[in-house]
């Protein structure tokens, strides 16, 4: 009996041990909310994209896949203080209804003595589904924003588009509280843009 006892009780002792170690166990990590962080992202970007920025230095390589080069470069080039940029919130989205996972800006750019509309749609980069958060925080498409209507281009746009810098989608880089930007250029002739806030 008391043997009969002993490997009951045994047995019981082992189901309560098996359910406590099962109760243990890690829990999986919880879901990534991945339209949530691309979402905190573009809220993120936005304070500190808003501003005045000089393209201090614009890099054009003449290789790599879909180069163009307009210019009639001989070599690679590295363009100094080229223009600035002023960059706001777009006042008319070009989504309807407002997806929080992308943004729209607009501004203008000052080449020169002429200064030009320019308008750009961002949409979340690698960093968002990156387990290490690593990666370029955003993609974006730049242009012109002329009103409709027939135009004329100047010398100056000319250049610009030439340089690759417009109608070309980029990735961007930011540093939270650091007056600095990237835009890496992913078609065109632009290798890199390195950006400085302006007062």
């Amino acid at each position: 009996m008391n043997h009969q006892r002993r490997n009951l009780l045994a047995g019981l002792a082992w189901s309560l041990v098996s359910v406590g170690c099962w109760q243990c166990t890690p829990d999986s990590p919880p879901a990534i909310d991945y339209d949530q962080r691309a979402a905190q992202v573009m809220s993120d970007l936005k304070p500190q994209l808003v501003g005045t920025w000089k393209l201090q230095q614009v890099h054009v390589t003449l290789n790599g896949p879909n180069r163009i080069n307009r210019l009639g470069l001989s070599q690679d080039t590295t363009f100094q203080d080229v223009a600035l940029l002023t960059i706001v919130p777009a006042a008319v989205p070009r989504q309807t209804p407002v997806d929080p996972r992308y943004s729209d800006y607009e501004g203008t750019i000052q080449y020169k003595t002429k200064t030009y509309p320019v308008q750009f749609n961002m949409w979340p980069g690698t960093r968002v589904y990156s387990p290490s958060q690593q990666g370029p925080q955003a993609f974006l498409l730049f242009s012109f924003h002329f009103p409709n209507g027939t135009r004329f281009p100047e010398p100056e746009e000319t250049f610009l588009e030439s340089l690759g810098l417009i109608n070309e989608t980029f990735s961007l880089e930011t540093t939270v509280g650091q007056p600095a930007m990237q835009w890496v250029g992913l078609n065109r002739g632009i290798q890199r843009i390195d950006f400085v806030r302006q007062p």
